[in-house]
């Protein structure tokens, strides 16, 4: 196995520059996920790595080797693509073979590289039929086969899962999950699904405009987001975002806007004396939706905010309730359980978890620490 490392690493398509000076470091035997939204650059990266684009400037190592210019052949890689890419004329072991054979490769040991893998995929029964034989799920499995045969160094997926339906992605998630705890091998995974990055990574480097946003376990990411690009990108359903001003009020800070006012920073919420100098700092605060509380009746406590139900989601277990809050009439989703009765068009208050508040530096982005 192999560690990889992307180096100051940009390419151009003509003028358009699709990576601006990407540095990456991952470890062997690591699960990395590149997620981002389409057209961020992220298969790009993993199509330079694999050999299928050349890189215009920096530097791409597998292990101790520099590969920037050696034929995708030569680089101990094996990439399973999102559309299968299998042989339609050929049989489940001859598609799984058929890179081995042209490399001349002893039959026997071939077999022994074919029965291996289709055990591990549970695909044993499969291999004398052709593709248009068998399910989508199944599919992939052979195109995963294939790469396993290979025994690489590094294993990259480029949106494996994207045409399979709910249930199939949700299987093929675990399988390729307990894939990688058997194989112990280096596996780089390119995803536009944050669900997919959230269960299956070891780590997140989140893509957007060509540029590595933040990198990070996906607790990290999702918990500490670097800027409101990963916030509101990492979590489901999507962090909500309220713009405003920070106030320094009763030894702490407050995010104050029409109809808001709430403890962010020292005082009763908590948290570092330092940030206190930052009051008046126009400021995005991002509120994750399981840390809305939704209050009725009582009179509304310290931090409360008034607000309108809109719209409700019954998801099965939990609901969606989609609210409009502050004078300014913003626009929160609040996720909550299932027994929650609010109505549209009720009045209500709502309570910010403390520890699901989030602030962003409205002119850059940035994460307020």
């Amino acid at each position: 196995m192999a560690s990889v490392t992307f180096k100051n690493v940009t390419k151009k398509f003509g003028l358009n520059e699709v990576l601006h000076d990407v540095s990456l470091q991952i470890a062997d035997q690591e699960f990395l996920v590149l997620v981002g939204p389409s057209g961020c650059g992220k298969s790009t990266l993993l199509r330079m790595l694999a050999g299928l684009e050349e890189t215009t400037e920096g530097e791409i190592h597998i292990g101790d080797r520099l590969v920037n210019h050696l034929p995708p052949r030569s680089r101990e890689i094996a990439m399973v693509f999102q559309d299968y890419a299998l042989y339609p004329h050929m049989t489940v072991a001859e598609n799984m073979s058929f890179g081995l054979r042209l490399k001349g490769i002893d039959l026997g040991e071939i077999d022994r590289r074919v029965l291996k893998a289709a055990n591990i995929l549970h695909i044993e029964p499969l291999l004398r039929r052709t593709p248009r034989q068998l399910s989508g799920g199944q599919r992939q499995r052979v195109a995963i086969g294939r790469a396993i045969v290979r025994e690489p160094k590094v294993f990259l997926f480029d949106e494996p899962l994207s045409n399979l339906d709910a249930k199939l992605r949700e299987e093929m998630r675990i399988e390729i999950a307990k894939l990688h705890q058997k194989l112990a091998t280096t596996i780089i995974y390119v995803t536009h699904d944050q669900v997919e990055a959230m269960t299956l990574a070891s780590r997140i480097a989140v893509v957007n405009a060509g540029q590595i946003q933040q990198v990070g376990a996906p607790t990290e990411v999702f918990g500490r987001p670097e800027n409101v690009f990963v916030a509101g990108f990492i979590g489901s359903p999507t962090m909500n975002f309220i713009e405003g001003e920070l106030a320094r009020a009763g030894g702490g800070l407050r995010f104050k806007t029409a109809g808001v006012d709430v403890p962010v920073m020292g005082g009763p919420a908590g948290g570092p004396p330092s940030s206190l100098d930052r009051s008046g700092t126009p400021a995005v605060l991002g509120v994750r939706p399981e840390a809305i509380h939704i209050d009725r009746g009582d009179a509304p406590a310290d931090g409360a905010v008034p607000a309108e139900v809109e719209v409700v989601e019954l998801l099965g277990y939990r609901k969606n309730v989609h609210l409009k809050v502050g004078a300014a009439g913003a626009k929160v989703l609040a996720s909550v359980g299932a027994a929650e009765g609010s109505e549209p068009g009720e009045k209500v208050s709502l309570r910010f978890d403390p520890a699901g508040l989030h602030l962003f530096e409205k002119a850059t982005g940035r994460r307020i620490r």
